[in-house]
C-alpha cells in the first residue's frame, strides 16, 4: 500500500505540476500574476454559464416539485455526467494507459501492474472531476437546500459525486485494456484514432436520435404514459434512468429515505468499488502484456538501393505544406487529439442537423422550419448561421494547443531549416482546415434544412473562413507565448492546457466585436449586400494585423522556448 500511495502521489504531482508551480510561485516568485489571471478567466468564462445552468436547474426543480418528483434534477445531472465520462473516457484512458511517455519508466520499477493501473485510473478520475463537478454540484445543492435535507444527505452526496466517474471509466478501461492486449499499438495507432473518432460520432448521434424518437415511440399512448409518470412517485426518474440504471441507484440513494435510500446508496457505491477491483484484477494479468506488445517493432528486411534512399528521404517539398502535413499526422495518430480537435469540429453541426431532421415531421419543428424560411427574416437567419460557424471555429482548441502538442520534441522545430513564421503559417493552415470542416457542414445544414441557395451558402462559408482568421491567429499567438511543453500523456496537452480556455475567451470576445459591428451596420438600414460587404471588410481589417502579429511573435519567441 505504501508503494501504491507513493506512486499515486507522484502521478498526481506530475499531472497537475504541483511541485513546479510551488517552486515557481514560492521560490522563484515569477509570474505571480498567473494565478490571479487564471481565477479571473474562470470566473469570467464559466461564471455566467454556471449561473445560467443553476437558474435552469432551479426552475426544473420546481417543475418537478409540482409533479411530486423534484429528484428529476439529480437523475438528469447524474445521467448526463456519466454519459459524458463514458464517451470521452475511452480516449483519456487510451492516452493515459498506452500513449503516455512515463510507461517506459514505470514498467521496470518494483511495482505490480495493478498498482500502476490503479494510480493512473485515479489520476484520470480526478481529472474527470473538473467535468462532472460543474454538472453535479448545482443540482445537489439546489435539491438539498430546497428539500431541507439533513447532514446524512450531504455526506452521501459527497461520496456519490466522488464516485460518479468511476463506473463509466471502469467500463472504458476494461474495454481498452482487453482490446489492447490483442492489438499492436504502434502499428494500429492511426487506425485506432480514426475508429475511435467515428465511434464517438456514431454513439453521440445514436443517442441524439434516440432522444428525438422518444416522443414518437409513445404516440397513441400519451395519456397512459404521462399518467404513469405523474402518479408514480419516481415514475419520471425511472423512465429517464431506465437505460442507465446506475443513475437511478445514485438518485434514489440520495433522495429516498430509510432502508430504501440506504440500500440504493450501498448498491451504487458497492458496484463502483467492485468493478474497480475487477479492473485491477484483469489489468494485473494483461495490462503490461498489452503495453509491451504494443512497443514491438518488426525489423524491415528489404534492402534499399542508394537511388531508392535518395528518392524516399531527399524529396524537397514546400516548407509550409510540410508543416501542415506533419500537424495533420500528429492529430490523426493521437486519439485524444482526434476527440478534442477533429470530432469536436464535426459533431456540433451534425447534432443540430439531426435535431431538425429527427423532428422534421412534428408540428412544432415543422412550424419552426417554416418560420426560419420566412424571406422577411432571411438576413437574421443567415447571420445566425454565420454565428454558428464562428462559434464552432472559435471553440476548437487545435490552434490554442498547436505548439503545446509538440511537447518535449519541440527542439526539433527549433533546428529544422524552416523559419518560425513558416511554421506558424503551417500550424495556422492546419487549424483553419479543421475549422473549415465545421464551417462547411454548417453551410450544408442550412441548404438542406432551410432551402438556402448555393450562392448564399458559399457567401456564408467565405465570411465564416474570413472571420475565423483572427480567432485562429490569436489562439496560436496565445500558445506560442506560453506553450505547455511539459506533459506525460497527450491528454495533458489539450484537456489540461489553460491556453485552450484563454483561447476560447479570446474567440468569444472577437465574436462580440463582430456582433457589435453587425448591429452598427444594421442600424443604418442598409441593403443586405452592403451588410455582408461591410462585415467582410471588418473581418479582413481585423485579419491583417492579427496575422502580422502572429508572424512577429513566432519569429521572436521560437528561439527562447524550451521544453
Amino acid at each position: 500500500m505504501k508503494k501504491f500511495l507513493a506512486l499515486l502521489k507522484v502521478c498526481l504531482n506530475i499531472n497537475f505540476g504541483i511541485s513546479a508551480l510551488k517552486y515557481r510561485y514560492t521560490k522563484e516568485k515569477k509570474k505571480l500574476w498567473e494565478p490571479i489571471l487564471i481565477v479571473l478567466s474562470i470566473i469570467v468564462g464559466f461564471g455566467p454559464l454556471i449561473a445560467f445552468y443553476s437558474f435552469f436547474i432551479n426552475g426544473l426543480f420546481y417543475a418537478g416539485l409540482t409533479m411530486g418528483q423534484p429528484e428529476i434534477i439529480l437523475t438528469l445531472a447524474i445521467t448526463a455526467a456519466q454519459i459524458i465520462v463514458l464517451i470521452f473516457g475511452i480516449f483519456y484512458v487510451m492516452s493515459a494507459f498506452y500513449f503516455s511517455t512515463d510507461m517506459n519508466v514505470l514498467i521496470p520499477l518494483p511495482l505490480g501492474a495493478y498498482q500502476v493501473l490503479g494510480a493512473k485510473f485515479i489520476v484520470i478520475t480526478v481529472n474527470e472531476y473538473l467535468t462532472t463537478f460543474p454538472i453535479l454540484l448545482p443540482p445537489i445543492i439546489i435539491y438539498g437546500i430546497n428539500m431541507e435535507m439533513g447532514v446524512l444527505y450531504w455526506i452521501k452526496a459527497l461520496l456519490v459525486a466522488l464516485s460518479i466517474p468511476v463506473l463509466p471509466l471502469v467500463l472504458s478501461s476494461i474495454l481498452i485494456v482487453v482490446l489492447m492486449r490483442f492489438i499492436n499499438i504502434r502499428k494500429s495507432k492511426d487506425l485506432l484514432a480514426v475508429i475511435g473518432g467515428l465511434f464517438i460520432i456514431v454513439l453521440a448521434l445514436a443517442f441524439n436520435y434516440f432522444m428525438q424518437r422518444l416522443p414518437q415511440n409513445i404516440a397513441g399512448n400519451e395519456a397512459e404514459f404521462f399518467n404513469n409518470l405523474i402518479t408514480s412517485q419516481y415514475g419520471l426518474i425511472k423512465e429517464i434512468g431506465r437505460k442507465f440504471p446506475p443513475s437511478i441507484w445514485a438518485t434514489l440513494g440520495l433522495a429516498a429515505s430509510g432502508t430504501e435510500g440506504a440500500g440504493y446508496f450501498l448498491l451504487f457505491i458497492g458496484a463502483s468499488i467492485m468493478l474497480f477491483f475487477f479492473l485491477l484484477w484483469i489489468g494485473n494479468k494483461i495490462f503490461y502484456k498489452g503495453v509491451i506488445s504494443g512497443q514491438e517493432v518488426n525489423r524491415k528486411r528489404k534492402v534499399m538501393s542508394a537511388e531508392e534512399v535518395q528518392k524516399k528521404y531527399q524529396k524537397r517539398s514546400n516548407p509550409v505544406m510540410a508543416i501542415l502535413l506533419k500537424e495533420w499526422k500528429i492529430l490523426l495518430r493521437t486519439p485524444v487529439y482526434v476527440l478534442n480537435g477533429l470530432v469536436g469540429a464535426i459533431i456540433g453541426p451534425l447534432i443540430i442537423f439531426l435535431t431538425f431532421i429527427g423532428q422534421g415531421t412534428s408540428g412544432e419543428m415543422a412550424s419552426l422550419i417554416d418560420m426560419l424560411k420566412d424571406p422577411d427574416i432571411t438576413i437574421y437567419v443567415s447571420l445566425g448561421g454565420l454565428a454558428v460557424m464562428l462559434f464552432t471555429s472559435g471553440m476548437n482548441v487545435v490552434a490554442s494547443t498547436s505548439v503545446s502538442r509538440e511537447g518535449r520534441t519541440f527542439w526539433i522545430s527549433k533546428i529544422i531549416p524552416v523559419s518560425p513564421s513558416y511554421q506558424a503559417l503551417g500550424k495556422f493552415l492546419h487549424a483553419m482546415l479543421i475549422s473549415f470542416i465545421g464551417i462547411v457542414l454548417t453551410g450544408i445544414m442550412m441548404v438542406v434544412i432551410l432551402d438556402y441557395s448555393i450562392a448564399m451558402m458559399f457567401l456564408l462559408i467565405i465570411l465564416g473562413i474570413l472571420g475565423s482568421v483572427p480567432q485562429i491567429a490569436v489562439n496560436l499567438i496565445i500558445d506560442i507565448m506560453h506553450p505547455k511543453l511539459e506533459w506525460n500523456n497527450p491528454q495533458e496537452a489539450m484537456k489540461q492546457n489553460f491556453n485552450a480556455v484563454i483561447g476560447m475567451l479570446a474567440s468569444f470576445l472577437i465574436m462580440i466585436f463582430y456582433a457589435g459591428a453587425t448591429f452598427l451596420i444594421i442600424s443604418f438600414s442598409l441593403p443586405d449586400w452592403v451588410l455582408f460587404i461591410g462585415l467582410g471588410f471588418v473581418m479582413a481589417v481585423l485579419s491583417i494585423p492579427s496575422m502580422i502579429i502572429l508572424f512577429a511573435v513566432a519569429n521572436r519567441k521560437y528561439a527562447s522556448l524550451e521544453a
